[in-house]
């Protein structure tokens, strides 16, 4: 079930976000939501910005039957599919040629600080985090399936808008399912990332970022860029950086060719489960206008993050 909400500068405190209510016109009220759900009202929403649609709804295309215009309105939810999800969100097939076969029940993030510790995170929730300067990437701690998992190996694949450049890719893999479990451990794992730095952000006030996470299940280890174990081992040992051959191999530089031409999208096939949801933050992990020195991509280094992913980045690697 969506829960949208916000995090304030009061530790622990929540507050719903609902829409504020006026007239509209008779073209507004013509419109009908996808699968002819509910509209919480007739106020246009924007998909683009942080959602202002309350718990149980979110901002979908709807549709006037009569004259074919289109708006964005807060429709119901609840019925939604993970395939509607994908699809909505254009993801699927523009980005993921096949929607997860479930929608993730909850993922965990790794706290913000010491002080605050977020609630489990549902499929379309925005998770506003301006009173901490310092945190500029959500990184996924644990997640909850809808059903349990059998023995063998679960990789997940964060992405951070995954429509646009820049974007990121953070991959923890070979996690172990020793027995049926329904809730992954996902900081007990191999972890690479890449970040994409082709093209600027401009400089704003807060940055709100599209995150999508994927669960891909395989009966046996994958290694990533055709290492053994033994290589692997060396290059983690070894080295702070991650090599963007690694997950995006030599001819890819979007997502897209990432889940369809790359070495890695034919050892993953189609995610177990999967979800979306937004984040908005005070400082963004990408490069801004204001220090963009050149257009190349390049390696995620330790100077373009905050002190709390530096730990866990190095965490990961160790």
């Amino acid at each position: 079930m969506l829960t949208s909400f916000l995090l304030l500068s009061v530790i622990g405190k929540f507050e719903l976000v609902y829409p504020k209510n006026y007239d509209c016109g008779p073209a507004l009220t013509q419109l009908v939501c996808p699968g002819n759900t509910t509209p919480f009202d007739y106020q246009e929403c924007n998909p683009e910005v942080r959602s202002e649609c309350p718990s149980g709804f979110t901002c979908r295309k709807s549709a006037n039957n009569s004259s074919g215009t289109t708006r964005y309105l807060c429709c119901e939810s609840g019925r939604l599919t993970v395939a509607d999800w994908f699809t909505e969100k254009q993801l699927t097939p523009d980005i993921i040629p096949q929607a997860p076969y479930t929608l993730l029940q909850t993922v965990n993030l790794a706290p913000a600080s010491s002080l605050l510790r977020f609630p489990p995170i549902h499929v379309g929730d925005e998770v506003v985090v301006l009173s901490f300067t310092n945190y500029i990437t959500g990184i996924v701690q644990s997640l909850t399936l809808t059903a349990q998992v059998n023995p063998g190996y679960v990789h997940v694949v964060t992405i951070i808008d995954p429509l646009y450049k820049p974007y990121a890719v953070l991959m923890n893999y070979n996690i172990i399912v020793g027995q049926p479990s329904q809730t992954i451990n996902v900081t007990s794992s191999r972890f690479v990332a890449y970040l994409d730095n082709s093209a600027s952000m401009p400089r704003m006030d807060s940055y709100r970022s599209e995150y999508v996470v994927l669960v891909y299940y395989t009966a046996s280890q994958i290694f990533l860029d055709g290492a053994t174990p033994s290589e692997l081992a060396t290059y983690h040992q070894n080295s702070n950086f991650v090599s963007e051959d690694m997950i995006l191999g030599s001819t890819c530089s979007d997502t897209k060719c990432l889940f369809t031409n790359s070495a890695l999208s034919p050892k993953l096939g189609q995610p177990l489960a999967g979800t979306v949801f937004y984040i908005t933050t005070k400082n963004t992990v990408f490069t801004t206008s204001e220090d963009f020195t050149n257009a190349s991509s390049y390696i995620l280094s330790a100077s373009l993050l905050s002190p709390l992913f530096l730990t866990f980045f190095m965490y990961y690697l160790l």
